[in-house]
């Protein structure tokens, strides 16, 4: 499986020069909002997520600990470093979403033998049981997600939002 990283801002765009202060004078450049990409990607995962939290069947379950579940269930038991480099959150809020897991009795963590500062962390019983029953609803979800585009369409935003992503 590929870990996913973020590119810094030099990576993400390595040829933009810093462009000069538009003039005064200048009137300001039109900014037509529905067009944007990031207002793009914002209404569409707000969308997903609306569909996650009418979908899944354990309704104090967000999209992004179920994902933190499923890294977890493929690596186990795992650092939780590694975890945060499959999915792509950073260290401080990986930590918060673990500990509310965990409060759940949906997830286990302990010391790294060798590393007593690393965290090791593995799917309680609860949490094994979780992700099963949520699996076949998670793939609904990404149907119902997918539902307005055909069937080249949804090849084609996937291919895009990899790419975009740098996956």
């Amino acid at each position: 499986m590929k870990q996913a990283t973020l590119p810094s801002a030099a990576q993400a765009h390595p040829t933009a020069e810093p462009r000069p202060a538009a003039a005064p004078s200048e009137p300001p450049a039109a900014y037509d909002l529905s067009s944007q990409i990031g207002h793009l990607l914002r209404r569409a995962y707000q969308r997903h997520t609306a569909i996650f939290q009418e979908t899944i069947p354990d309704h104090r379950l967000t999209a992004v600990q179920f994902a933190v579940l499923v890294a977890i269930r493929e690596e186990q038991p795992a650092p939780l470093i590694r975890i945060g480099r499959m999915t792509a959150i950073d260290h401080a809020t990986l930590r918060g979403i673990v500990a509310r897991l965990e409060d759940r009795d949906l997830v286990r963590t302990e010391s790294d033998t060798e590393d007593r500062r690393q965290r090791i962390v593995s799917l309680s019983p609860d949490g094994e049981a979780l992700v099963r029953t949520c699996i076949p609803e998670a793939l609904r979800i990404t149907e119902l997600t997918l539902a307005p585009l055909d069937a080249c369409e949804r090849v084609a935003a996937l291919h895009i939002l990899r790419k975009l992503s740098g996956e």
